[in-house]
């Protein structure tokens, strides 16, 4: 029988007869506004922008599209890495900082069994360019919203801050009570993300957002995971 299909195949192909088409793939949905897909994690177009401003600050000489450029290589592609890396982990932290900062609105104080604070202050480049530029829009003995950094979920209190919202520049300093709440382990994550970044498949959704992003992750050293 196998014989007789074989042969079968062999004169359909000689009388020209067509083998079906291949099913095209299915287009996967994305969130609107999205821009890039880091392995299936997506980037919009607004989490890009959130930073933009801040980053103008430090780097005023240049246009939007270096500051985007600049948000998309040193904030989105990294965070999305991260998060690639352990999704369940990653809500699971979610729900219990979510829980934590709550508690921290409500009563003023942080539960007992909330992580150890880190105490930050200086620059973006001491306390880290998102918490930065989140600090750069709010008044001082304010809490923040929760926000991700790289393998983490996080908030904080700005305890103090070198000016007013509005009035920032880029060696504004700021000084911040943050707690993180891992994902990725804290003394790894680096390396983690990193490596996570060399390896990960980007795909480009908005085609108009290409050239902002560094052909270093478009073109990575490793093969896609």
């Amino acid at each position: 029988m196998t014989r007789t299909l074989i042969l079968l195949s062999s004169l359909a192909a000689l009388a020209g007869c067509s083998q079906p088409e291949p099913d095209e793939p299915e287009q996967r949905a994305h969130p609107e506004g999205t821009i890039l897909v880091v392995d299936d994690q997506p980037i919009l177009a607004a989490d890009v922008d959130r930073f933009v401003d801040a980053v103008a600050l430090i780097e005023p000489e240049f246009v939007l599209r270096d500051h985007r450029r600049k948000v998309i290589s040193n904030i989105s592609i990294p965070l999305a890495a991260g998060a690639a890396l352990d999704p369940a982990g990653r809500d699971e932290a979610f729900s219990r900082a979510q829980a934590l900062l709550s508690a921290f609105r409500e009563t003023g104080e942080v539960p007992a069994d909330a992580p150890k604070p880190q105490v930050l202050s200086g620059t973006f480049k001491e306390v880290g360019l998102i918490s930065w530029a989140l600090a750069t829009e709010m008044e001082p003995l304010t809490i923040s919203e929760l926000h991700e950094t790289p393998g983490a979920w996080s908030f904080f209190k700005l305890t103090a801050s070198t000016e007013a919202p509005g009035e920032f520049e880029g060696r504004s300093q700021v000084t911040i009570l943050r707690y993180d709440v891992p994902y990725l382990p804290p003394d790894a994550v680096r390396g983690l993300v990193q490596t996570a970044m060399q390896g990960f498949e980007i795909e480009i959704v908005d085609p108009a957002w290409e050239p902002m992003v560094p052909p270093a992750y478009l073109y990575p050293s490793e093969s896609p995971r």
